[in-house]
């Protein structure tokens, strides 16, 4: 089915079923008590092979996952253009002089004042498009490049172990951003979701082709339906990619990894926790 016929017939599962938010999370939590802390995962991969290293992380939001990359000692270098959210964050990590924040936004081109939304529903789907009815349009942002990035902090692509990225929706345009003749992460986790990504042009088949293309192997830690924005939700399964999704409405995060060592302390660490 192509992009144009998939969101003609895609319907958002609704957010409102006369529950209350503490209501959903319990019954998350009782229905699904097992979730995954996927950067977690990353950070145990590369701990087993005594890997320490360069992490960026787009879209950083309060820092929970950069946080414990921070403390082992990796050099880290945080995106965040929501004001509210990078104020916690620069509090959270005040302590630590190896946490360099950004306040810009990242896509595919460099733009100046770009306009951004934010959501009262949740802190964590501020993004450069509006895709709920919460959504408003906030302050304006300064829009870059990963490859612009590096070049004006001097880093080499090829250093870069760790790149996350959670941009509700424009992942694909941030690795598009990357210079990618000059060397490749070492292993990518970035978020899927049709219901963000069909009005920007692409799906999960598209994003994982894209790294696929690269040279990448793909784990996808697939998480079901989200209900409600601003609680707690539902993870499903780990599956090694080429896959299909349980649920066309399901979201999660795909890891792409390009070592096979690092690949299989990877699969182990998540075999570990719930057995595929």
């Amino acid at each position: 089915m192509g992009l144009k016929s998939k969101m003609h017939t895609f319907t958002k599962i609704s957010a409102e079923k006369g529950l209350g938010d503490a209501l959903l999370t319990a019954r998350s939590r009782l229905l699904h008590p097992f979730a995954p802390d996927e950067p977690a995962l990353v950070l145990s991969a590369f701990t087993k092979l005594a890997q320490t290293g360069i992490m960026l992380d787009v879209g950083a939001h309060h820092g929970t996952s950069l946080l414990p990359f921070a403390r082992a000692g990796w050099q880290v270098y945080a995106f965040e253009p929501d004001p509210q959210n990078r104020a916690l964050l620069e509090a959270n990590n005040a302590d630590l002089p190896n946490v360099h924040i950004d306040p810009r936004a990242l896509s595919d081109h460099a733009e100046q004042g770009a306009a951004f939304f934010q959501s009262s529903q949740s802190s964590g789907v501020s993004s450069l498009k509006g895709f709920l009815p919460s959504h408003q349009a906030s302050a304006s942002v300064d829009v870059t490049t990963l490859e612009n990035f590096l070049a004006e902090a001097g880093l080499q692509a090829e250093t870069v172990d760790f790149l996350k990225v959670d941009t509700e929706g424009y992942d694909l345009m941030v690795l598009r951003g990357w210079p990618w003749t000059a060397g490749q992460p070492h292993l990518i986790l970035c978020e899927f979701d049709d219901f963000k990504t069909l009005p920007l042009g692409y799906d999960f088949q598209a994003l994982a082709q894209f790294l696929t293309d690269k040279g990448y192997s793909l784990l996808i830690s697939e998480w079901y339906p989200i209900e409600k924005y601003g609680v707690i939700h539902s993870w499903r399964r780990f599956a090694e990619y080429p896959c299909r999704l349980k649920s066309p409405h399901a979201w999660g995060n795909i890891f792409a990894v390009q070592e096979p060592a690092l690949y299989q302390a990877l699969v182990q660490g998540c075999q570990a926790q719930h057995p595929f």
